[in-house]
């Protein structure tokens, strides 16, 4: 067994854990879905009094259907819309167009933010890295929320940040996944993966919340090799548009130290926030930090808007 091919499989596994008037009518919509050209679905999620904003939930992985952020949105107060976003090929987004041609996400992108007045993104873990690919999103964003992410390539910090704690090896499974990668080796290992997700008093709820998402392990198998290939490194430093990023102490994919470390990002517009109970996804363990940083994020973010 080539061990670089255990070892790239190890992290790619530990990684996954993850106006409207615009939209076509050429693929199918649901009751709260909408569809654009590009087979982008749009879930409109909430709807709330308050400020005119679109709150725009970018998830992790990538493959993890967007709808794993619906307990997180519960614990907050919003104003305006909620959106998911779910990119052709992700989570359940799965149509009869439907390609593996994951390079396509990065033409589509940034048009997705101009479709909306007054957007604000949440990305998490790989949601919160990939915009910041594209400089040109400070030209449209209100606000930018990071979640449990990274700014560069992560591998090496997570696994010297990891060692810290007590955690069961996982050759096992992720040689298993190597050797005969599909849907059912792969929901194998990401089980394995949970202890390095969630800290050991939410194990088994974090464990039972993201059995129940549905994830395309093709998507997060292209970021992987894409990642590496790009030598990936945020091409993007918000300059002006509010910014808040989030880590926690129990996360041992991303760890927050890449942030900290990363002077690019010590910036007025930027707050950097640590949170000492939780793992990678933060509303499992401390949903109370969550809602209040947003709170906090709010008052931080333009008062003028269209």
């Amino acid at each position: 067994m080539n061990n670089k091919i255990v070892h790239m499989s190890i992290h790619l596994l530990l990684f996954l854990f993850v106006s409207v008037g615009l939209f076509s009518e050429e693929c199918p919509k649901t009751k709260n879905y909408l569809y654009d050209s590009n087979h982008v679905r749009y879930e409109l999620y909430q709807t709330n009094e308050g400020k005119p904003y679109n709150w725009l939930f970018f998830p992790g992985g990538p493959g993890l259907d967007s709808s794993y952020f619906h307990s997180f949105i519960d614990e907050l107060e919003l104003p305006g819309n909620v959106w998911l976003i779910d990119l052709p090929g992700n989570g359940t987004n799965i149509q009869e167009v439907y390609s593996e041609n994951f390079d396509q996400w990065i033409d589509i992108f940034p048009g997705i933010v101009r479709r909306f007045d007054n957007p604000v993104l949440v990305g998490h873990s790989f949601g919160g890295m990939f915009p910041l690919l594209f400089p040109e999103l400070e030209n449209y964003l209100k606000g930018f929320v990071i979640l449990n992410s990274a700014p560069t390539l992560w591998l090496e910090e997570a696994v010297a940040y990891s060692k810290q704690f007590d955690l069961p090896d996982l050759s096992k499974e992720m040689q298993e996944f190597a050797l005969n990668p599909n849907q059912e080796t792969f929901k194998t290992a990401l089980d394995a993966c949970m202890p390095y997700y969630f800290p050991k008093q939410t194990l088994e709820k974090g464990r039972e919340l993201l059995s129940q998402i549905p994830c395309q392990y093709q998507a997060a198998v292209w970021w992987q090799r894409k990642a590496v290939e790009l030598n990936f490194s945020a091409k993007w430093i918000p300059q002006h548009v509010p910014t808040l990023i989030i880590g926690s102490k129990y996360d041992c994919i991303c760890p927050f130290s890449l942030f900290e470390k990363d002077q690019r990002f010590q910036r007025s517009n930027v707050q950097l926030l640590f949170v000492e109970d939780a793992g990678h996804l933060i509303w499992v363990e401390n949903p109370s930090a969550a809602r209040n940083a947003f709170k906090r994020f709010l008052s931080h973010l333009p008062e003028a808007i269209k």
